[in-house]
């Protein structure tokens, strides 16, 4: 049967979310955020029958710094799904996503199958850790004279390097960097919003790392989004430190609880958290398809 993809219209969005989330309760969130202009309908494509009915669908999202997600789709033949990835990868690849990512829990790893067929690749686990925080914790005194100065986009000449240094050898996802700018890579860190936070660490003068906040899951939780040390000062005791702040200024804006992402191949990052009292919440699959520049 041959199928038609285009942009879902406006009447159609409903529908179409329900398709790609399978069920109004699943969808309802989403449409939530697209109610409150927190999502952009844009980048949800519909498969049609030759009558004109819808029989698929898809969604996919740039993101800032080349970055792109994508759900899988769902639709009642393979050759509809394969259709609609690849009408959602080359609106993607022609927005300038250079690497575009998927994610599924165990459960969800067979719904992965159009993607797989059409170049994303299982990358590696992400683990959701999270840890509660309590009022009138108290916390160890500093080794080291560390200063943490704010930041803000378009941020520093120090604070862009430092940013840059600490992905030289990453151990998170450090197939998320390759092919894309410098540019395009500080650019995924400066989104404005409430509860976003950038911080430079300095010890007497010589920098560190950096620290960063983000909005967490709930109204009272905060996201560690990114906690980084350069090469220069890894394995030296200093992002335990840095995570020691992070902790503390978490728990200063009195949220509920701190949570954190970590690739599930970065061993002394999860011992990290582990130590500091961080716990398992979920994991998730990552696939990536990365493209060429446009």
């Amino acid at each position: 049967m041959i199928h038609t993809i285009s942009p879902a219209s406006a009447a159609e969005t409903a529908d179409a979310l329900r398709f790609v989330f399978r069920t109004p309760e699943r969808a309802g969130p989403y449409l939530a955020a697209l109610g409150g202009g927190e999502r952009d309908p844009v980048g949800l494509f519909v498969a049609r029958r030759e009558g004109g009915e819808v029989c698929g669908a898809i969604l996919a999202q740039p993101l800032r710094g080349g970055l792109g997600v994508a759900w899988p789709p769902r639709a009642e033949s393979p050759e509809a799904e394969d259709a609609l990835v690849h009408a959602a990868a080359d609106w993607l690849h022609r927005s300038g996503v250079k690497v575009c990512q998927a994610f599924a829990t165990d459960d969800e790893l067979p719904d992965l199958g159009p993607l797989v067929r059409n170049g994303f690749v299982r990358t590696t686990e992400l683990i959701f850790l999270r840890r509660p925080l309590v009022a009138d914790e108290v916390f160890p005194e500093p080794k080291h004279p560390i200063v943490f100065e704010p930041e803000s986009p378009p941020f520093s000449d120090r604070f862009r390097a430092a940013l840059l240094d600490t992905h030289d050898r990453s151990m998170d996802c450090p197939e998320l960097t390759g092919g894309r700018t410098d540019d395009e890579l500080l650019a995924s860190f400066s989104e404005w919003g409430v509860g976003n936070e950038w911080f430079l660490a300095v010890d007497r003068d010589v920098v560190l790392g950096v620290v960063l906040f983000a909005p967490g899951a709930g109204p009272d939780e905060l996201e560690l989004s990114y906690l980084g040390v350069v090469p220069l000062f890894r394995r030296c005791g200093y992002g335990g430190e840095l995570l020691d702040f992070a902790i503390a200024a978490a728990t200063l804006s009195k949220v509920k609880g701190l949570s954190v992402t970590v690739d599930a191949r970065n061993e002394p990052g999860l011992k990290l958290y582990t130590r500091r009292g961080f716990v398992e919440t979920l994991r998730q699959s990552v696939f990536l398809a990365q493209w060429a520049a446009g």
